[in-house]
């Protein structure tokens, strides 16, 4: 039966399911059967645009990944413009949401060896998690090139730190819940809040000193 004409088309529709399977149930415990359902498609037209389960995870993480790749093609347009503080909030702000879509998709993936050695088959798909990391140094090291981070900055440690730190968020929010982590973790609760928090602590004593007025 054709679908109704505001629809998005099929592809698009059976990857929104698989995230939203993927996320509730996750890689291992889905099935093509429910995600099938949930797109509203019978489960052979999966077939129809995928290989199998796991072409469809790929596809899947491609889609999710395709918001933060944008984010960072935005951070490296935005070198020498605004404040380095607030390009880098804005992609702190960025990651968290990444990293809370993120983190139910892929923990499953480290215990399934199929899925591992499919991640693994080439440097593109094993180094993913590596090319934002990498995208993060250029940027910070033409801001420091161009006299906006301090000469004695690290960038390599920057961008660790800044990716570390919202990944714990996103982490700590999923398992414990926002609450706890403003209570016991002592952050912000809010996404935006804590990564202009964040950002701010991480970037102390890494900006050049302002210029003396004569």
């Amino acid at each position: 039966m054709p679908g109704r004409a505001d629809q998005p088309p099929m592809r698009e529709r059976i990857l929104t399911a698989a995230a939203q399977v993927f996320r509730d149930r996750g890689v291992t415990r889905a099935t093509t059967k429910e995600i099938a359902r949930v797109a509203g498609v019978s489960e052979g037209s999966l077939y129809n645009h995928f290989e199998n389960k796991t072409a469809l995870f790929g596809a899947t993480f491609g889609s999710v990944a395709s918001g933060i790749a944008q984010a960072m093609r935005e951070l490296g347009e935005s070198a020498g413009k605004n404040t380095v503080e607030e390009n880098l909030a804005r992609l702190a702000a960025a990651q968290i949401r990444f990293y809370a879509e993120l983190l139910p998709m892929v923990g499953p993936v480290l215990a399934d060896t199929e899925l591992l050695a499919w991640l693994q088959e080439t440097p593109e798909r094993s180094n993913g998690p590596l090319y934002g990391h990498a995208g993060l140094i250029a940027y910070l090291e033409a801001e420091q090139k161009a006299g906006r981070l301090a000469a004695g900055a690290k960038p390599g440690m920057i961008a660790a730190v800044l990716i570390g730190a919202c990944q714990q968020h996103a982490f700590t929010t999923r398992i414990s819940g926002p609450a706890a982590v403003a209570e016991l973790g002592r952050m912000d609760a809010d996404a935006d809040t804590y990564a202009r928090e964040v950002v701010a602590t991480i970037l102390h004593d890494q900006l050049p000193e302002p210029e003396a007025a004569s």
